[in-house]
């Protein structure tokens, strides 16, 4: 999908994965993470939104998605976007689509 260099601490980009839009994302801390790129309270682009915290901030209503989970944390978001598996090979970020990842862990 792209360099891993290519993704700067606490902000999003927006790239296509076999014909669906994925926000990649690496947080503050340096942790990488895929989620799918519409917002699900709106028709709207999450990767022009803003990294706070481990959360994705949709620009437009101000809903905001946990990372590792895509869960909807704030209002008025409240369905969660799916978090695909990304894995990081020689610096370079790979998504795949075909899955999503096992939350369950992360849920309490």
């Amino acid at each position: 999908m792209c360099a891993e260099s290519e993704l700067e601490l606490g902000e999003a980009i927006k790239v296509i994965v076999d014909g669906v839009a994925v926000a990649l994302v690496k947080d503050s801390a340096g942790n990488c993470f895929a989620l799918g790129d519409m917002c699900s309270h709106a028709d709207i682009s999450l990767s022009e939104g803003f990294v706070e915290g481990d959360d994705l901030e949709c620009w437009a209503h101000g809903g905001r998605f946990e990372l590792s989970t895509g869960r909807a944390r704030t209002l008025p978001a409240s369905e969660p976007v799916p978090v695909y598996p990304l894995t990081i090979v020689d610096g370079d970020v790979y998504v795949d689509v075909t899955t999503l990842v096992d939350v369950a862990a992360y849920v309490a």
